[in-house]
């Protein structure tokens, strides 16, 4: 058998087994919406803490890819967890394991694309991938994002962000026709780890000097300043707390997720997550409100009873 045919074989197994194990897991719901979910690369787990004030509520699922980037999908109930063996996704209501996407290899992050797909950043091969959110079937690469793409997020004009982890940049992608918008540098040797959006600035996250760096949203993408917390040592994921407008950013030394004034950058707690983890912890996200907003009719005289 040829070294091609051995390593496919390899794969497969690999493949095979980490599915089974994850199937074979009961689904039991822990969380809830808005509430927020923590990934752990070294304890392979996705613990959810209350998103209002941290505490500890359990674990959505074990997984068996040492997990990093996580989004949830806005609409359909669903979550995407990257990491260091593939691509899952899993209900987002009771961890229940729902399929893969692509190969077991480096893939960061995944997140739910404007027409209904999955985007993927496969860190190795240096490309964003699209795959079939019904199948999990390969569609196309949308793009190829040379320096390991990381964790990524749409911003407020519907682009796609993307950081470089090894490329020390951000790339700016048009999810529609996978075109190249911009692409800027971090100061020093950044690694660009994950991004979010907050006042008109882009926050981009730095495991190489471990800072966050602040952009302005305009073309040529100016350095604002940057902010850091306490004990930082493997600055990972960010985002913004739909709770408080705070910036909460995870810290994988200190093993913390941290929380920052959204105005002033001043670290407001260095210890969110009660009782702390214990191991490294590497991206957060809140689970959305997935409910349609619901319409009650009304009269006059219900209305002025309100007010009575």
């Amino acid at each position: 058998m040829g070294r091609r045919n051995v390593r496919s074989l390899l794969v497969l197994i690999a493949t095979s087994l980490a599915l089974n194990s994850i199937e074979a897991r009961p689904a039991v719901a822990v969380g809830g919406l808005l509430d927020m979910y923590v990934t752990g690369d070294v304890s392979n787990t996705v613990r959810v803490y209350t998103g209002a004030t941290g505490s500890y509520l359990g674990i959505l699922t074990p997984t068996t890819h040492s997990p990093l980037g996580i989004h949830f999908g806005p609409l359909n109930g669903r979550v995407l967890v990257g990491g260091f063996n593939g691509m899952f996704e899993f209900d987002a209501a009771t961890g229940a394991f729902i399929k893969s996407y692509g190969p077991v290899a480096w893939q960061w992050a995944g997140v739910y694309a404007p027409n209904g797909n999955v985007f993927v950043t496969s860190t190795l091969s240096d490309q964003l991938i699209e795959y079939d959110s019904v199948t999990g079937g390969f569609v196309q690469v949308k793009t190829n994002i040379p320096g390991g793409p990381a964790d990524m997020a749409f911003g407020p004009n519907g682009n796609l962000y993307v950081c470089q982890y090894g490329g020390n940049g951000v790339v700016e992608v048009d999810p529609t026709s996978g075109a190249i918008v911009s692409s800027w540098s971090l100061p020093g040797i950044g690694r660009g780890n994950d991004v979010a959006f907050l006042n008109g600035e882009i926050l981009v996250t730095a495991l190489g000097t471990n800072q966050v760096f602040r952009f302005d949203s305009t073309p040529a993408h100016n350095f604002l300043g940057s902010f850091s917390g306490t004990g930082w040592g493997n600055t990972h994921g960010i985002a913004i707390s739909p709770h408080d407008g705070h910036i909460y950013v995870v810290d994988g030394v200190s093993a913390q997720v941290h929380k920052f004034d959204p105005l002033t950058f001043v670290e407001v707690n260095a210890a969110v997550l009660t009782p702390a983890p214990g191991d490294k912890v590497v991206d957060l996200d809140f689970r959305r409100d997935e409910r349609p907003t619901v319409s009650v009719s009304s009269s006059w005289g219900r209305i002025k009873a309100l007010y009575r």
